[in-house]
């Protein structure tokens, strides 16, 4: 793929161009998405604790997707595949919450403009470029519709309306005093179940009744849209889809590797006149599996627009329908300031997941998620040993990689990566997944430190950039032994980019925690490299081994980064290892943030991270992490129900909630 396919993309579309106009009749489509929301959550997906009537009912004459996967676990990574018809990582847009150098031309509704159709988005538009984020659209505001004055009439329209009704926002509230009582609208511990990947605590049914109440009201929110097609005649000659930027709120749900976070609803409604655009029965399930890469291309095949080349999904509708998809693959890279790469990939019965940094563990803080009473008290059970095995994984469990058979544990519950009778299988999706980094020229194994300045896209195709190597250096945590410690040695000492250095130092942090004394050397020299991802896991590796008190002494030297004192704290055989000076420095930070006035949630505010590591060492109790100063916040989090917004008519004013929030 280069910049001169995506050229040759945007001249197709422009050749296509009169015969779109001449025809005036081409189906409008309408995306309605909301946020943070599993299948499992709806009632045509099986809830029947869910009032969904709307969806449900389209469901019932349209098509509901049973294996439809997002494009990353968070909404950013998500929306950048959905939005470009390619794998996220394919571009370095794949860390949640970043700005980097991408190619112009890769966004579709562009395609589509150029075609005819006048192109809305209201208003999400966190795609991890440094693009501005409304280029690509006729209109992208929170006034944004296609109901626009500046429509032509009888003029297609492609619009996007995004939802927070449903967001894990409306649950950060850290405590669930002040909240509705539930069980009123049939949303009580014994209509609404929990799943089986997180313990029965009162907070956790607390907080999945709080976003079932929000699934609910999406239903609603979807009923205005179809309601105004309806009054303006619109509706005969619109295609609908429905559906969730990733999977749901619940802890262990979305920013992880499993289906909680990739599998999503969706479900597409065809009018009578474009049914046969579905190429596929109506009224049904469907199996086929459809992932955000395939979006893209399936509405320019809707539109009659050509597909670029340099897209990588196939359509599903349309007539440039595609084959099926074989394997669904996910992409996780980050859960905030963790790097913590992973890729899934399943053939639909067994799925396979691969960690390239195997000591790093579910329950790694993430300060957004922790901000919900689930995270904070299942903490609290685990620290008060009140958790059944199951339950204790997250905190205890960290694998290079995963193998689940989905037809029988469908949540993930148990790995089956060990047993030697599927042995052929694992190793089969192992080397398709392998396959699939390099045939997607996946960059997102570049830490984000690395990925300032030039394009990344650019910079990993440049002459004598070795990518290969960067593949084959994250690859080899899988079976890393000491006989590689003299390959990873020369790399230390060359003149090579920090990213092959920073693979270098998680190498040589997985032979420490199995004791391996000669990586000593080797990492000693990495502290000594201008980057602190590089650092921070070196100075990590060395508390593995005799070298404790130098790895440590760096920590206590950089006290504001603490990825590495929070992996050190998750690990039982460290805790009684850290030095006094380590916890002062910890507690001195932790002051600070309980002097702090918020105006909003912590989020990001000094000494939060600190805090996290005391708690992970049992200093502070896990429900004390945030002490007294949030707690009125959290009431007003607890009695707020989010509006219907935005309509099809929306007016001018500020948004109730940050458009690009976490």
């Amino acid at each position: 793929m280069n910049n001169s396919r995506l050229s040759a993309g945007s001249a197709a579309a422009m050749a296509f161009l009169p015969f779109v106009l001449g025809a005036q009749d081409r189906p409008n489509i309408l995306w309605l998405t909301f946020e943070d929301t599993s299948p499992f959550e709806l009632g045509c997906y099986g809830n029947p604790a869910a009032d969904t009537p709307l969806i449900d009912s389209l469901a019932r004459v349209g098509i509901r997707f049973t294996n439809a996967y997002a494009g990353g676990p968070q909404s950013s990574p998500s929306r950048s595949t959905l939005y470009t018809g390619a794998w996220c990582s394919t571009y370095a847009m794949d860390w949640h919450r970043s700005r980097v150098k991408t190619p112009e031309g890769i966004f579709f509704p562009q395609y589509l403009r150029d075609a005819g159709y006048y192109c809305t988005n209201n208003q999400k538009t966190d795609y991890n470029t440094t693009l501005r984020a409304g280029h690509c659209w006729d209109e992208c505001s929170g006034t944004a519709t296609y109901n626009s004055p500046k429509r032509a009439e009888g003029q297609p329209f492609f619009a996007v309306f995004n939802s927070n009704i449903t967001h894990m926002s409306r649950l950060t509230s850290v405590h669930t005093d002040g909240r509705r009582d539930f069980s009123k609208e049939g949303l009580g511990p014994d209509r609404l179940p929990l799943p089986p990947h997180v313990p029965d605590l009162p907070e956790v049914q607390s907080d999945y009744a709080f976003h079932v109440e929000g699934v609910n009201d999406a239903d609603k929110w979807v009923r205005l849209f179809l309601d105004d097609l309806k009054a303006r005649g619109l509706d005969d000659n619109t295609i609908v889809f429905v559906f969730s930027d990733h999977g749901g709120c619940l802890p262990r749900g979305k920013a992880f590797a499993y289906e909680t976070s990739f599998r999503v609803p969706a479900v597409v409604y065809f009018p009578e006149k474009w049914k046969h655009l579905a190429g596929m029965p109506l009224g049904k399930a469907s199996d086929r599996m459809v992932s955000f890469v395939d979006f893209g291309p399936t509405v320019l095949s809707l539109a009659g627009v050509p597909i670029p080349s340099y897209m990588q999904g196939n359509a599903f509708f349309g007539e440039q329908a595609g084959a099926r998809r074989r394997y669904q693959y996910g992409v996780m890279t980050n859960r905030t300031i963790h790097f913590a790469p992973a890729r899934s990939i399943s053939d639909g019965r067994y799925k396979y997941i691969r960690y390239y940094i195997p000591y790093k563990k579910d329950n790694l803080y993430n300060y957004f998620q922790w901000q919900m009473p689930a995270n904070i008290y299942w903490d609290k059970a685990y620290f008060e040993g009140k958790l059944d095995p199951v339950h204790r994984r997250p905190y205890e469990y960290a694998p290079a990689e995963s193998f689940y058979d989905l037809k029988k544990d469908p949540y993930e519950l148990n790995d089956l990566a060990g047993k030697w009778w599927l042995r052929l299988r694992k190793n089969a999706l192992r080397r398709r997944l392998s396959r699939h980094l390099r045939e997607s020229t996946d960059i997102g194994l570049l830490p984000v430190t690395t990925r300032g300045g030039q394009s990344p896209y650019e910079r990993v195709r440049a002459e004598g950039y070795d990518l290969e190597l960067l593949y084959r250096l994250a690859e080899l945590t899988l079976n890393v032994s000491e006989k590689d410690i003299p390959f990873l040695e020369q790399i230390v000492s060359s003149s090579c980019e920090n990213e092959f250095k920073f693979w270098v130092a998680v190498n040589l942090g997985v032979l420490a925690r199995r004791g391996v004394e000669a990586t000593v050397p080797a990492l000693r020299a990495l502290l000594s490299v201008q980057d602190n991802m590089v650092t921070q896991e070196a100075a990590a590796a060395l508390c593995y081994t005799s070298a404790l008190d130098e790895g440590f002494a760096f920590l206590l030297g950089t006290p504001r980064e603490t990825m590495a004192l929070e992996m050190l704290s998750l690990d039982p055989a460290m805790r009684d290892k850290f030095p006094q000076a380590v916890i002062d420095m910890l507690r001195v930070s932790s002051d600070k943030f309980e002097t702090i006035k918020f105006d909003a949630m912590p989020m990001m505010n000094s000494g939060i991270n600190q805090r996290k590591v005391l708690v992970n060492l049992g200093l502070i109790p896990a429900d004390e992490m945030y002490g007294p100063n949030v707690y009125k916040i959290g009431v007003g989090v607890n009695k707020t129900r989010r509006k219907l917004k935005p309509t099809p008519n929306p007016v001018a004013g500020p948004d109730d909630e940050d458009n690009n929030q976490e």
